[in-house]
């Protein structure tokens, strides 16, 4: 979600605790729909989140390299389906276990991802 930082940067470690939070909304939305009552009504705000932070960075990158990259692209794509998530979470729609297990997958490869681009 966020541009890539220069070496010894901290901005992995935030990019990586986001992750664990999406995991964390998926975990608990499967919880859900496996029968456990909690209450997630509150749960869409947090992904408004990372999609207002990737939709603030796809500006920020084509101000800077502009919108015919793909980093910029990428991101507004990023955050445009963060916030369609959002949408149907808002919604309180019957997604079964495919809407739990899209969030967690995209929550370890947020955390992956954020690793990766450490060691590299």
């Amino acid at each position: 979600m966020l541009a890539p930082s220069p070496k010894g940067g901290r901005r992995w470690m935030l990019s990586a605790f986001g992750g664990l939070v999406l995991f964390g909304v998926g975990g608990a939305l499967a919880m859900d729909q496996l029968g456990y009552a909690l209450p997630y009504r509150w749960l869409f705000l947090i992904l408004l989140l990372p999609a207002s932070s990737a939709m603030i960075d796809s500006f920020r990158l084509a101000r800077a390299l502009g919108w015919q990259n793909v980093q910029p692209l990428s991101r507004a794509i990023a955050g445009a389906v963060f916030a369609l998530i959002a949408i149907l979470m808002s919604l309180r729609l019957n997604t079964g276990l495919i809407l739990p297990a899209l969030i967690m997958a995209l929550g370890v490869a947020t955390v992956v991802r954020a690793i990766v681009g450490k060691v590299i």
